[in-house]
């Protein structure tokens, strides 16, 4: 059963939430610290309303990880483009690695013969 009560205090942290998710979205497009305590300092609510929202919290980290696009350089990179970048980074130093094990195994194989 619902009381007047009961639906202001949901209507009430529901504008803190959309409060806090637009806070956030400022903060990513400023460049500004995301930390909770100032995610909390612009939204109007107190850091405790962001701890015992983890949904709120996890999507505080999440943008405090991504990096902040600029228009000026491109597409924006992203951590998985980072990954990307970097699994190709490391195949393509596993080639010269192979092909150096295999050159030396020829070079043994044909002093061995000489010897």
């Amino acid at each position: 059963m619902t009381t007047p009560m009961n639906d202001g205090r949901q209507a009430d942290a529901e504008r803190r939430r959309t409060r806090v998710k637009t806070a956030i979205a400022q903060a990513q497009r400023d460049a500004t610290p995301l930390t909770a305590s100032s995610i909390a300092r612009a939204a109007g609510v107190d850091p405790t309303f962001l701890y015992r929202r983890r949904d709120l919290l996890d999507a505080l980290h999440t943008a405090a990880h991504e990096p902040t696009p600029d228009p000026a350089s491109g597409p924006a990179v992203t951590q998985a483009s980072l990954q990307a970048d970097l699994a190709n980074a490391t195949a393509r130093s596993a080639r010269p690695a192979a092909l150096v094990r295999q050159l030396e195994e020829r070079l043994s194989k044909a002093l061995n013969q000489r010897a």
